[in-house]
């Protein structure tokens, strides 16, 4: 890394003191936006709320329509199943019919609940009073059926008779008559115009029943719909508002913070300054690590490449890990102390040659697996050594399976070189350990992959 651009450490030191009055500061931006926010948010919430609580009455309006207009026309399919089977009973004679006739009148009693009905869902209302006439007529039209079915009763000689027809008592002229002319006498009160007359009126009842319930419903119909529609425009008018909101939060994140740590990111990959632009927090931190890089670069440039470079595999030397090793913070940083298995029996066998050939090796297949960003060692004949940075104890499983991934590599013998691994000793992010306890806790680590078998690694547990 070499200086860049030839700006001057007191210059830098000058920009950081004045950094300090630049930019606007997101802290106080979002400070400021954040309750703005949160503010519209609640309004929101309110509106969606409200919005719900009027559909809910809306859909109430519409199901309570749905029940009344069926409880009104059960009044009415009612009082016509009445008809029909008192009408059946004088024209056949059946004792099917009267009883259905009483089964409906006293069990099923429909008319009563469709009046019930009503009186819940709208008391004082004039559909009610339509529906309460209607049944005011079917039941006065009771008496003349039970007129009619007593006569029946009486001339068909039937002796079960229900109690409701018990109470019925005939006129005389009516006593008098021939059986054959009490069933005409009861057939002609269920079908003379007299009957059907009280049968129009019921039956207009409930027209003027159902025209009255559809204009009430209705009209609570349209009070909802404009008080859903006054909701909506609120609702609309607060998402413009908070959409409004998070975009401009959005842009200033993206103007003031992330575009200038891309930035930053970018130049720090081509081992650059990084601009100073964006949030004031941004420019303090841009021109703090530009400090530190122009005395970073200070410190490196002091060494020359040979004096702290492995001539043999082009890595760090013992002496260019004595210097990084002073920079570096332990807690992010993982120590990794590596030991070639055997490696002596390889130089006795292939020689020193092929020797230099496998340390060559291990160099390779260690500067591939590691970052860009991560150091690695030559630290003796067969020994080496990677300072991993900028990581945490959460990535120990990590580094093993990088372990096992340079043994794989240096177990593949198709370059022609013989197979090799390495037991590797590791210390883990451990806070404020000298290099001493730092090389220390690695060796010991490195003993206990050695002693059992070699080929693997071991991290350092206290």
């Amino acid at each position: 890394m070499g200086n860049d651009n030839g700006i001057s450490t007191e210059e830098e030191d000058k920009k950081a003191l004045s950094v300090k009055k630049d930019g606007v500061s997101l802290r106080k931006t979002f400070a400021f936006m954040l309750p703005v926010s949160l503010v519209v948010t609640g309004l929101l919430l309110a509106a969606t709320f409200f919005t719900f609580r009027v559909y809910y009455f809306l859909s109430g309006a519409t199901n309570d329509y749905i029940i009344l207009s069926e409880s009104a026309a059960g009044l009415l399919q009612a009082s016509d199943y009445l008809t029909e089977e008192v009408q059946s009973y004088s024209v056949t004679g059946d004792r099917v019919h009267l009883d259905n006739y009483f089964y409906e009148a006293n069990v099923s009693r429909r008319r009563e609940k469709a009046l019930s009905v009503m009186e819940e869902k709208m008391p004082d209302s004039e559909a009610l009073a339509a529906l309460r006439e209607a049944m005011k007529e079917s039941i006065a039209l009771m008496d003349r059926e039970y007129y009619s079915m007593r006569l029946m009763v009486q001339a068909t000689g039937d002796s079960d008779i229900p109690a409701e027809l018990a109470g019925v008592e005939l006129t005389p002229e009516d006593e008098a008559l021939s059986d054959d002319e009490k069933l005409k006498l009861a057939r002609t009160m269920v079908h003379d115009e007299n009957y059907y007359e009280r049968k129009n009126r019921i039956r207009s009842n409930m027209e003027l029943c159902i025209e009255n319930l559809k204009k009430e419903v209705h009209y609570r119909q349209h009070r909802i719909e404009n008080d859903v529609f006054i909701a909506l425009i609120v609702m609309a008018v607060f998402i413009v508002i908070q959409s409004l909101s998070l975009i401009l939060m959005l842009w200033l994140t993206i103007r003031l913070g992330i575009n200038p740590l891309l930035q930053a990111v970018e130049h720090i990959k081509k081992d650059q300054k990084i601009p100073i632009t964006g949030a004031h927090e941004f420019r303090y931190l841009a021109s703090t690590y530009n400090k530190m890089y122009m005395a970073y670069q200070k410190s490196i440039d002091n060494l020359s490449y040979k004096a702290s470079h492995d001539e043999l595999t082009n890595l760090y030397n013992r002496a260019g890990y004595d210097l990084v090793i002073e920079s570096i913070e332990s807690e992010t940083t993982a120590f990794l102390l590596i030991d070639a298995d055997r490696f002596k029996d390889i130089n006795d066998t292939y020689g020193h040659e092929t020797g230099d050939k496998v340390l060559c090796k291990i160099a390779r297949v260690l500067k591939k697996q590691f970052r860009s960003d991560d150091y690695v060692f030559r630290i003796g004949g067969d020994e080496f050594a990677v300072l991993m940075v900028h990581v945490s104890p959460e990535l120990a499983e990590l580094v093993t399976n990088k372990v096992e991934s340079i043994n794989r590599d240096l177990a593949n013998d198709d370059d022609g070189l013989p197979k090799l691994s390495v037991s590797v000793g590791i210390s883990m992010c451990s806070k404020d350990l000298t290099p001493h306890e730092w090389y220390r806790e690695a060796d010991a680590a490195l003993y206990e992959v050695k002693r059992n078998g070699r080929n693997g690694c071991c991290i350092f547990r206290k």
